[in-house]
């Protein structure tokens, strides 16, 4: 018995000396959780790299400014009746995976190089080499007549096919209608058949349809798979993928402005901010990033469009004009307008 009562009291000292040690080091199941939330916060918090802080400047753009650019906005609310510049001549510029229905025959020298990488790759995945140019830039005088003829053919006041003098995106040198001559003459591509994979391609080329039969109630014209517009790569990915028309595009973008840009991740993976900045009247502050490459293009309705590439490998969009460069200064004069031929053949 008394061996017994030994044996408990020596097991209730050694119960009392490691309850005791315990609550001194911190190792007891009291004090697990001694140390603050908020500290702990602080700690996690401050091993984390600091985000990158953006910088910005701007740089100064004219109310002409606004109606030069590859995003430029042309329809029966929003006209463009000056002359486009930079045009060049189709005819000993092209290749030979497409043909061209008349000699003269011009558009903005970036819409030439484009369609050409395109019209390649076309030819290359379809075997096909049939397609033609059909029409390319127009004046209004042009247009004028086009417009007319339908009207008459029609005995309609007015046009869902041919856009009115003023407001046709032929006037730019961005727009291009593309064709191919059949057993019973020229017929328009419709996106079908090996047609489809231009209207399914043709944004990794800068190039959009720029009237889809599901956008005709917002771009007041009918469908039209032969017409293309050339807005750009980055902006062409950003429409296709987003589900926009131009007019949709533009618009949500009027959402964005620098303070809250629109983070745009391509197909590559690459970061682009793409913001709107409202006209100001007879000059403009854009704000850009400082230290960063970035392009503006007017919009032709009453603001600019910035791109600025985020990633380190983001190429900036394809040259907008007016043309700006990475240290904030604006190349936004101008040289002297091509003295090109109107075209006058097809519609829109």
């Amino acid at each position: 018995m008394s061996v017994l009562l030994l044996i408990l009291l020596i097991s209730g000292a050694v119960h009392l000396i490691s309850k005791g040690l315990g609550a001194i080091t911190g190792g007891g199941k009291d004090s697990s959780s001694s140390t603050p939330a908020s500290s702990v916060s602080e700690i996690e918090s401050s091993s984390q790299p600091d985000e990158e802080t953006i910088s910005w400047s701007s740089v100064q753009l004219t109310e002409a400014d606004e109606h030069q650019g590859d995003l430029i906005l042309v329809n029966a609310l929003h006209e463009y009746r000056s002359e486009p510049e930079d045009l060049l001549i189709f005819y000993g510029n092209k290749t030979r995976s497409y043909g061209i229905k008349v000699a003269e025959m011009y558009a903005k020298s970036s819409v030439v190089s484009a369609m050409n990488e395109m019209m390649d790759a076309f030819a290359a995945a379809t075997g096909n080499s049939s397609a033609l140019l059909d029409s390319a830039y127009r004046d209004v005088t042009s247009q004028q007549t086009l417009y007319n003829n339908d009207l008459a053919s029609t005995g309609e006041t007015t046009s869902s096919t041919v856009a009115a003098p003023g407001a046709s995106e032929h006037h730019t040198g961005y727009a291009l209608d593309l064709s191919y001559q059949s057993n019973v003459g020229y017929q328009y591509i419709d996106g079908t058949g090996d047609y489809a994979w231009i209207a399914e391609n043709c944004w990794k080329y800068g190039f959009i349809v720029r009237y889809p039969e599901d956008k005709s109630s917002v771009t007041g014209m009918s469908g039209k798979p032969w017409h293309l517009r050339y807005v750009g790569k980055v902006h062409a990915e950003a429409i296709v993928k987003g589900g926009y028309c131009l007019e949709e595009y533009i618009d949500m973008l009027k959402l964005h402005d620098s303070e809250n840009p629109y983070s745009f991740t391509t197909e590559d993976g690459e970061v682009y901010l793409i913001y709107y900045t409202a006209g100001a009247g007879t000059t403009t502050d854009v704000p850009v990033v400082s230290g960063k490459s970035y392009s503006i293009s007017g919009t032709n309705e009453g603001g600019f469009v910035t791109i600025v590439p985020m990633s380190a490998s983001a190429p900036v969009s394809d040259t907008s004009e007016p043309s700006t460069d990475s240290t904030g200064s604006s190349d936004a004069s101008s040289d002297s307008s091509s003295n090109a031929s109107s075209e006058s053949s097809s519609s829109n």
